[in-house]
Parts: structure tokens; sequence; C-alpha cells
């Protein structure tokens, strides 16, 4: 079958389809679909009766499809034929309630961060994370590797995240790199690219196709970002034969579906889960979870582990807003219970000592006011945790209640050193005096963390 060639599986036909014509979908134009097929290619419409009733889904580039006629000037799109990977977003005209479809039937997800300013680990696990979900192999391209003279802790650090993944250094303007792209892109194989704008993929994907098929935006000088020079979805076909998709749709995906990208994506994570000492540990407060113990031993970072949880809670919300709007409103109604519970005999610590014992919520100490060697105990002197209670020093008024790690060291006026805690659920930041029976040798540590930390976090 001549549309083989264009990655066509016989698998794919349809057995309810006695006299339409097998196509790809190769480029999307504002409710017209650009096609190629064994007779030729053109533009189609879809059939609405079938696609606005939701008896099918809705094609996007890359999609094989069923047309009733090839030359045809009212040509329509009869059928979608199952996809073996796609991307999706929300729908923006279903009020975010739809999955969207963006691109579909690729192998290959190359993932671009470009080695100047814009380089971003943060947004590097996203898209690993969107890339293992849809189904496809994702390779990191660092691209302007001309602009460098060592980007090696750069590579390292896509290394570290990039777990199962290829990550290449190329350069559009010397040509490095260039050929280690050539096995990715077979003929018959699809690949998609996926990155912010001024990471040069309208310069990689002309110099993949051996001629200018796409534009090249400037980028500003003052913060190395890109203007947007794909104005639609659409499929190159390389001379390799190879197919490459590039969409503005892509910059814009959200966390649709990412339960099995997340389980890729982080499995040096989810590794740990299962192996608390409770089954429906939440990695918060509970004892003996492995999570946290293997981010007290230095065996897992708190920032990838933030990463995870950040990337986990949009997915939630962007799957079920309603079920995390209410969930949010409960918590915060029952926050505004107990801060209703303290007014009832309100205590100012700002001028009042704070003489109250507790549990450490996070190591399970137990905790008494009289070895602080202070008037205000304020955080766990056996790990150094807090609990983000005050919007000002000793005002108990925060409704977050989330656990404060401590994360670093300063030195006041008065020579005295204050830990810096922040905030897992909001973020927030805030200083907090030492006290007497402090843990020395965490405290020495962190401390430390600066000097025995090199970038990127290799040891």
């Amino acid at each position: 079958m001549f549309l083989e060639t264009y990655g066509f599986d016989p698998n794919m036909t349809a057995a309810d389809n006695p006299l339409g014509i097998y196509a790809r979908i190769t480029a999307v134009h504002r409710g017209k679909f650009e096609f190629i097929c064994e007779n030729g290619s053109g533009l189609a419409e879809i059939k609405p009766g079938e696609f606005y009733s939701g008896n099918e889904r809705f094609p996007t580039v890359g999609d094989f499809v069923i047309i009733d006629s090839c030359h045809h000037p009212n040509c329509r799109i009869l059928k979608t034929l199952p996809r073996k990977t796609y991307f999706s977003r929300l729908d923006p005209s279903s009020s975010g309630t739809a999955e969207q479809a963006v691109a579909a039937n690729f192998d290959y997800v190359f993932i671009l961060q470009s080695l100047d300013r814009d380089f971003n680990l943060r947004r590097l696990e996203r898209y690993l994370t969107l890339a293992w979900q849809s189904g496809a192999v994702p390779v990191v391209i660092l691209t302007k590797s001309d602009l460098s003279d060592d980007f090696s802790l750069q590579l390292n650090a896509a290394q570290r995240l990039a777990i199962g993944a290829e990550v290449l250094t190329v350069s559009t303007v010397t040509g490095w790199g260039l050929e280690q792209l050539s096995k990715y892109l077979n003929p018959g194989t699809t690949a998609v690219m996926l990155g912010s704008s001024g990471v040069g993929k309208s310069s990689l994907l002309n110099k993949l196709a051996e001629k200018e098929v796409m534009a090249v935006g400037s980028v500003r000088g003052k913060d190395s970002r890109g203007r947007h020079t794909t104005s639609h979805r659409q499929m190159i076909i390389l001379k390799s034969g190879g197919m490459i998709i590039d969409t503005p749709g892509m910059r814009e995906l959200g966390m649709w579906d990412i339960s099995d990208g997340l389980e890729l994506s982080f499995n040096d994570i989810e590794q740990y889960f299962g192996h608390c000492k409770f089954r429906n540990c939440r990695h918060q407060t509970e004892p003996d979870c492995a999570v946290k113990k293997a981010i007290r031993s230095g065996e897992l970072s708190n920032e990838r582990w933030e990463s995870y949880l950040r990337l986990n809670n949009e997915a939630k919300y962007t799957g079920n807003k309603t079920a995390y709007l209410l969930e949010k409103h409960r918590r915060e109604k029952d926050l505004a219970k107990i801060l209703r519970q303290h007014k009832a005999k309100p205590v100012d610590y700002r001028h009042t000592p704070c003489d109250e014992s507790f549990i450490c919520k996070v190591c399970g100490a137990s905790v008494m006011p009289e070895e602080a060697g202070s008037k205000h105990r304020n955080h766990c002197p056996h790990c150094l945790s807090s609990i983000h209670a005050d919007n000002r020093p000793g005002d108990r008024s925060s409704l977050c209640r989330g656990i404060m790690d401590p994360i670093g060291i300063w030195v006041r006026k008065d020579k005295e050193w204050a830990l810096i805690h922040r905030c897992r659920i909001c973020g927030n930041l805030s200083s907090n005096r030492i006290a007497a029976d402090d843990n020395q040798e965490l405290l020495i540590k962190i401390a430390m963390r600066p000097i025995n930390t090199k970038p990127f976090g290799f040891q």
C-alpha cells in the first residue's frame, strides 16, 4: 500500500470501509484538513453529522483517516482511525471539560532546549512527562551548542532527568550533532517537536529538510526569547522519508492525563512508593515514609520531589476541576474552622511566650519548650522542620499549615544563626532563630550545602 511509506500500519484498516480511501492528515487550517493518499493530495472537511454527534474523533495532524474521494472539491473525512500515539490538551471550545488531540501517530518526541538562557530543568521535566504519556519515545535535543564553549554541566543535568531517553547536543550553525538524528528519521517514521519559542525548532527543521520550509524568527537579546513562527499544524516530509510534525499547539499543552507519563518520567521517585509503613501513605507527615527518608538521606532531592508534586497537582486540576476545587474548598473551610477556634482564645506569640509542647509532624519526635533556650519554640530541634502557621512571625494567622523544610542558614546582625524555611504547599519563605537544643550536625550540614554542592546538584 502506498500509504505505508507514510507510516500507515495495515492493521489500522477498518472492517466497515467498503468504499472509502485511506489518507493521512498532513496539515490543519481552521477546519480544513490537508491530506495525502495513494491518488495524490488535497483538502477535506469533516462530515458534520458523524463528528459533532460524538460518534467520531475529530482528526488532527498525523491522523490516518478515511475520506470519500480524493480530487472532489467537496471531499469529506468519514472516519478517524485508531491512534497509536497522540498529544492532547484541553479543548478551548469546551470550557476546559474535554480533550482535544493536537498531533497523532508519531514515533518520537524531539524535546528541544537551547544551551543559552532558555535551558530550564523544570520545563524539561514537564516535557518529558508529556512525551512519555503520549506513548512515543522522547529524545532530548540541546540546541545552539555553538554558543557555549563548555556545556558538560547542562548535558549531565539533562541526562540525569531524562531517564530512559537519549540526550543529544546539536548546532544548526556548525552542523554539530545533526547526523545523530538520522536514526530517528528513517522512512515511515514520524517525530514531533516540542519546545518553547526561541530554542531553534524552525532552524533545525530547515536543516533536516535541507531547504527552508519554515520561517526563522528572531530572538530578543534581553531575554533570549523567540517569536512563534509556526502558524498552523503541519507535517513536513523529509528527503530521507522520515516526517516531522511542528505545531503551535504544542506550546499550549496542559496536564490532561499524565499518570503513565509521571510514572516513567519520575520513576526515580515512584520506586519509593509502596515501601512506606502505611499502604495509603500521602508522603507528608506519616511516620516511616520511604519518600521522606530518601529526602532526608540525600538520595532524593527536595526540588525533584516538589516538581513531581507540582505536576501531579496540575494533572488533578486539569483532569477534574470540579473535584479539585471542592477539595480545595473543603480544606480551606477546615483551616478557617481551626482559625476561628484559635480566635476564641486569642494568643499573640509576638508578645507572649510560646511554651507549648508538640509532636513533630515530620520526624514524630516529642518537642519540649523548656529546652529551646528562648521564649519561643518555633521548629523541631531534631529535623529542624516547622509548620507554616504565621503570616507574620508569631501571629498564627496563616491558613496554609503546610510543612516548612529547612533549606538554608543566614547570620543575623547580632551574629546569631537563623534558619530559612520553605513551605512545601505554597512555597513561602520564613526565617526562624535557632534554638539551644537544635541538631548541631544538621545545622552545619545545611550551612555547608552551598559549598559542598556543585551546580545542578552534582556531587
